[in-house]
């Protein structure tokens, strides 16, 4: 069976045909990628990968949303877009939809992936077979999901986490904080561990203040080769509170593995692996060993969220799912 898949973010709606049948893993076929900036809406986006696919589209479709998948109106956090949620069938022509929130995929994907797309950061080197496992990962926002295994079986939670409060740990990320209150009433964990996060990061300690947010990349750019100190000192920073929230957020998940993802983390793959992040991952007083016990690996899959939209379609129709 063939279906469409989309990955729906703040920055870019990635849609691409993928193959599925309801035993083997699902095969992606090469991604299309929209702005989102240049299309009023998941319509226009959609319209244009049909074009340029060459042929109408399959009915069926998995959707991953950067939204939360409830209400009337799927609303998003990084981006104008609005999604009627219980149009959005009707509106691109489907008999068939999986609807899940961006991360939601994500973590499907991260809980097929084999050990040779899960590079060790710190920890012990692999995933549990079983038990709850925490994925994030830092993009235009800061998406946040987990999933359980049990004998065999996957249940995936979507989350908010990204949401939760910042938790600054040494004087320089206090007086961060308050900058960001002072700019947008609450210091959030996605305001600092984000895409956008290291603008505010490098504009707090004296950077320019006319950084495009939507040129961002160019910044990451300059603090990833150390073109720029002191973009390469606010990216340290955000490495740092990267591995104190995914400590936090574990716990609280119950979580005995992590997974972090995306393509900021693949390129900072370098500083994950350094004490920045590991000392702050594991420096949670009383429960400093445990961490030390908990694998953190990164995912390595260029489009987990697609990958993922075309598992969660596979595991809830099921035995529906036939080869064609």
């Amino acid at each position: 069976m063939e279906i469409v898949v989309g990955d729906i973010g703040g920055t870019h709606a990635r849609f691409a045909i993928a193959r599925i049948d309801d035993f083997g893993r699902p095969e992606i076929g090469s991604m299309k990628r929209y702005r989102t900036r240049e299309h009023p809406g998941l319509g226009s986006a959609w319209a244009l990968f049909e074009k340029e696919h060459g042929a109408s589209l399959p009915k069926r479709a998995a959707l991953a949303v950067a939204a939360p998948i409830e209400g009337e109106v799927l609303r998003f956090m990084n981006s104008a877009w609005r999604i009627p949620r219980f149009d959005i069938a009707d509106e691109l022509r489907l008999e068939q939809l999986t609807l899940l929130n961006d991360f939601g995929a994500v973590a499907h994907a991260v809980s097929i992936l084999g050990e040779g797309e899960l590079e060790p950061i710190a920890g012990p080197p692999t995933l549990p077979e079983d038990g709850v496992v925490t994925v994030m990962g830092p993009g235009t926002g800061l998406g946040v999901a987990l999933f359980s295994r049990h004998a065999g079986k996957v249940a995936v939670i979507e989350t908010e986490a990204a949401h939760i409060a910042f938790a600054p740990l040494d004087p320089e990320e206090e007086a961060l904080s308050d900058t960001l209150v002072e700019r947008y009433g609450r210091a959030s964990v996605e305001r600092v561990v984000s895409g956008p996060g290291l603008i505010d990061i490098y504009d707090h300690l004296g950077g320019t203040t006319d950084v495009d947010p939507n040129r961002a990349g160019d910044l990451w750019s300059a603090a990833i080769e150390g073109s720029d100190a002191l973009a390469a000192h606010a990216l340290d920073i955000l490495v740092r509170c990267l591995g104190a929230a995914a400590g936090d957020i574990s716990l609280a998940h119950g979580a005995i593995g992590v997974a972090i993802t995306g393509g900021l983390a693949n390129r900072i793959v370098h500083l994950l692996r350094t004490p920045m992040f590991a000392a702050r991952f594991t420096a949670k007083g009383r429960y400093r060993e445990r961490m030390q016990r908990v694998p953190v690996v990164l995912a390595t899959y260029p489009e987990p969220g697609l990958l993922g939209a075309a598992v969660a379609f596979q595991r809830e129709h099921g035995a529906d799912v036939v080869q064609t």
